[in-house]
């Protein structure tokens, strides 16, 4: 489970993470902002999630989030502090989390994590 200091709460942070590096998958679409030099220094990465109505009722849509949140805590020190990352649910979500939800978000974060080893 993610821990409070690794969840995006302020709209400006949702903002700024919005304007990251995009990466897609089949259900979900995460963009990833990187700090800049002294830019958030020494601050945790932060998570947040937008899981809409299309996802499903509520209960779908809070079962979604919290296997998001289950699935994204082992990768979070791949990334360097500070990050902010942000997945995005397609309406498909919901089915995936009766498939296999983790195996999802870990092609997510190898697919991001290629492309920003590649670019520099």
């Amino acid at each position: 489970m993610l821990a409070q200091e690794n969840r995006l709460r302020r709209a400006s942070e949702f903002a700024l993470a919005s304007k990251g590096m995009r990466v897609s998958g089949e259900n979900f679409l995460l963009y990833v902002a990187t700090p800049t030099d002294g830019e958030r220094a020494g601050a945790p990465v932060k998570v947040g999630l937008i899981v809409g109505k299309n996802v499903g009722g509520s209960v779908v849509r809070h079962r979604v989030s919290r296997q998001i949140r289950h699935a994204i805590a082992p990768h979070l020190p791949q990334f360097p502090a500070g990050t902010l990352l942000l997945f995005r649910a397609h309406p498909g979500a919901a089915g995936s989390v009766e498939r296999n939800l983790d195996s999802e978000i870990s092609a997510l974060v190898k697919k991001y994590l290629s492309r920003r080893a590649s670019a520099v």
